[in-house]
């Protein structure tokens, strides 16, 4: 372990910097992750920025390579890493020198307890001589260092001024805005760099006045890190443009790839063929249709332009979605279907006061849930004005449908009640009768109105499906109820109810 670690520091040339060496230490676990390649958290980060080794922050942040980081190092630096290097394999050989040394001379037990003890002893005062040795290369380092950067930052000042005052003393020179200060130091790619407090400091470097402790301490935290260390003097002004010149063209170029990218969606968006695109699409997930036949498309989105237009389906276009495109037959284009339908038989009914337009719009609004406005519409039927049983028996028979809607089931009841005596022989009231007093769970009776209208003339296939509606509405107590009674009927006909979980989607009629 304590091998890998100081192999680890070795490569980075930080031997010296005590904390790299010790194991588990913060420094030498960052070290680590970044010998094997993996990314640093900004937390680390942040640390490593703390420890006044800027080139190997700018090696993990992969500012440069490890070779550039290397070539980049300071000389001084490099001795100290190298002495604390040296420092270290001599202690491993004077450790090792020892440990031969007092195992060839051990003979006996109490000899070689005597060598353990001093070679322990020794130990510890070769590690203390040489933690001393460190911390004190390290300071010595650090302060070297810190009046370098301070030599750097009064030199960076005084060639600041006097280029200032050069320029300032050249006829028609007028003081530089803020937009032209971000400009020579390359940070036109950054807002704030225009605006106080970071415009003010830009003023500051360029006319050559040394920053104060708080300025130093807000370009730190508050600008891009090569600007601080030109104003700390870790960065004469020639580095300092190379650098931010890259930056300044890497944002920029970055900058234009986004306006391209932006201009291309605006012009994508503007283009007819898109626009119909993403309407179609839109159109779609309204009513719920995902097409797996391709073929069907254009027939499809013709058909579904119309029905959002308000226009109503012809009557191929119906024939189609309840054959070839039943499964595309959605609950979305079914209610709208029925509010189209049940509008232009209310229009009909409005306009010429036939009493069957009102009559079969009121079957439209009551398939698209639409069962108050049904109820208004065939109220408004004066009764006056039907004579013949047909026109009675169908109205009432409607409005039995919307009481039924309405949970109004003994209203339900009379109306079909009386509706079946003025028409014998029409089997719609007596599917309103089954199905009202299936709902009440009164199988038997229910069960006996079906089979008379199924005598004269109901589509079988017709109540079958309203029974599936009706089983679905019931709970749990219902269904079983409802099932043991039709499968005792007829086990084949009904056979669907033995399915464990049946699922049906259709509406109630």
């Amino acid at each position: 372990m304590g091998n890998s670690i100081a192999l680890v520091a070795d490569y980075f040339r930080v031997s010296h910097v005590s904390s790299a060496t010790i194991p588990n230490s913060r420094l030498s676990n960052i070290l680590a992750k970044m010998h094997q390649g993996r990314s640093l958290t900004k937390h680390s980060l942040d640390f490593l920025q703390q420890q006044n080794l800027p080139e190997l922050y700018r090696l993990a942040c992969r500012e440069i390579t490890y070779e550039a980081y290397v070539a980049g190092l300071d000389p001084d630096y490099l001795r100290m890493h190298q002495v604390a290097q040296s420092a270290s394999q001599a202690k491993d050989a004077e450790l090792q020198a020892l440990a031969a040394h007092y195992l060839a001379q051990k003979s006996n037990h109490s000899a070689r307890k005597n060598v353990r003890k001093m070679d322990s002893e020794a130990e510890r005062q070769l590690r203390r001589k040489r933690e001393r040795e460190a911390t004190e290369a390290v300071l010595a380092a650090q302060r070297t260092r810190q009046a370098e950067w301070k030599a750097q930052r009064v030199r960076n000042c005084e060639l600041a001024a006097a280029t200032y005052h050069s320029r300032a003393n050249t006829p028609g020179y007028c003081e530089p805005t803020a937009q032209d200060l971000a400009r020579y130091f390359h940070l036109e790619h950054i807002a704030a760099a225009v605006s106080a407090p970071l415009s003010d400091l830009l003023d500051a470097l360029y006319r050559g006045r040394p920053l104060t402790a708080d300025e130093l301490t807000y370009l730190k935290h508050s600008a891009p890190s090569d600007l601080y260390r030109l104003a700390f003097g870790q960065l004469p002004l020639d580095e300092y443009i190379a650098l931010a010149k890259t930056v300044e063209a890497e944002a920029f170029a970055r900058k234009a790839r986004e306006e391209a990218a932006a201009a291309a969606r605006i012009a994508r968006e503007r283009d007819p063929e898109y626009i119909k695109m993403m309407q179609t699409q839109a159109l779609y997930k309204k009513y719920d249709v995902s097409l797996t036949d391709k073929s069907m498309m254009p027939r499809m989105t013709k058909l579904l332009q119309q029905i959002d237009a308000g226009e109503r389906l012809p009557n191929e276009d119906l024939k189609w979605l309840g054959t070839s495109a039943k499964r595309y037959f959605t609950a979305p284009i079914r209610t709208a279907y029925h509010r189209l339908e049940a509008d232009f038989h209310a229009d009909q009914y409005l306009r010429t006061q036939n009493p069957w337009n009102a009559i079969n719009a009121c079957g439209h609004y009551r398939k698209c849930k639409q069962t108050e406005v049904a109820l208004r519409l065939i109220d408004s039927i004066a009764g006056n004005r039907i004579k013949q049983p047909k026109v009675q028996s169908a109205a009432l028979t409607t409005r039995g449908g919307v009481m039924r809607d309405l949970g109004r089931s003994s209203e339900a009841i009379q109306m079909g009640e009386t509706a079946h005596k003025l028409m014998p022989q029409d089997y719609r009231p007596c599917t309103l009768l089954g199905a009202v007093h299936m709902e009440l769970r009164n199988f038997e009776t229910g069960h006996n109105w079906y089979e008379e209208a199924r005598k004269r003339g109901a589509p079988e296939q017709g109540i079958d499906s309203e029974l599936r509606s009706i089983f679905q509405q019931l709970d749990s107590a219902g269904r079983e109820a409802m099932k043991s009674f039709l499968l005792a009927e007829d086990s084949h006909r009904y056979s669907w109810l033995k399915q464990t979980r049946y699922q049906e989607t259709k509406k109630r009629g």
